[in-house]
């Protein structure tokens, strides 16, 4: 279970990381045409959450600090990168229209 628990935070930050980077993309892409604060502020804003969905990523826990297991705090972590993702994908969604 811990293992699938694990597994399960990878895959979701790997999902959140590709989408992180594709808003990323838009904003920067938007930012060159426009010059808008506004639009550098969400690009600030996507930059930063991509850098922390990165460093709170269960690869780095088991890579960094050699830590293979998960504990009660992973299920509800697991929790939050499922509601992170459905979050983005909402802004990518607001973002693209």
């Amino acid at each position: 279970m811990e293992d699938l628990i694990l597994t399960a935070r990878l895959v979701f930050s790997v999902i959140n990381l590709i989408i992180l980077s594709v808003l990323v993309y838009i904003f920067f892409k938007r930012y060159l045409e426009l010059k808008s604060t506004f639009t550098l502020g969400f690009l600030l804003f996507a930059l930063a959450l991509f850098f922390r969905t990165f460093f709170a990523a269960p690869i780095i826990k088991v890579f960094v600090f050699g830590v293979e297991t998960s504990n009660v705090v992973d299920h509800y972590r697991l929790i939050a990168d499922i509601f992170e993702t459905v979050a983005l994908l909402i802004f990518i969604y607001l973002s693209t229209r």
